[in-house]
């Protein structure tokens, strides 16, 4: 068996950021049709297209064998299906730019009271920061305290099809995830 490469903290920081980015694009233009995305090659110079999932799992497997794995190229894609890297990267930026006038820092002052899953969405459930107005929607992590936000989108999606907040917070207990802390409590 032999040994992987180690990959270059730059580039592993560099992947990391792309599998970020990638997410966010996905989020916005999976929705509205795109397949993936198009990625103009450094040593060709030729466009690659790239389905979601499998960009994914490129960026992923790079990550763990340090070295990017090799793809067959799409089998005549229809290029309007795609959308480049480069303008998905811009439009997801500015989305975010946009929405920093929306944020504002966790209060100083203690928590409001309110029921441990569900609540106010307008802030973070573990530093109370006020998150953009489609943060649940579209971001992965609260831009304050880096709280993973994907399980309170899944608590709001079980709420909305009618569970009720008890049978909501046993099943999070079950699967094992951290509630967000009790007001008062330090998170």
């Amino acid at each position: 068996m032999s040994a992987m490469a180690e990959i270059d903290p730059e580039e592993r920081e560099a992947a990391l950021e792309d599998l970020e980015d990638l997410e966010a694009m996905r989020a916005v233009f999976d929705p509205r049709g795109y397949k993936g995305v198009v990625i103009v090659c450094s040593e060709c110079g030729e466009d690659h297209y790239y389905g979601w999932d499998m960009l994914k799992e490129s960026l992923e497997h790079m990550l763990e064998a340090g070295e990017p794995r090799v793809h067959e190229p799409a089998f005549e894609p229809h290029p309007d299906d795609y959308i480049g890297w480069d303008y998905g990267r811009g439009y997801i930026d500015s989305l975010t730019e946009s929405e920093g006038d929306e944020m504002e820092p966790p209060p100083d002052e203690e928590r409001p009271s309110a029921p441990t899953w569900l609540g106010d969405r307008s802030r973070c459930a573990w530093c109370r920061g006020k998150l953009p107005s489609r943060a649940l929607g579209e971001w992965t992590y609260c831009p304050y305290c880096g709280a993973n936000l994907a399980s309170l989108r899944l608590v709001d999606a079980l709420s909305g099809r009618g569970w009720a907040e008890r049978d909501v917070a046993d099943l999070m207990d079950e699967a094992g995830f951290e509630s967000p802390p009790a007001p008062g409590e330090e998170g």
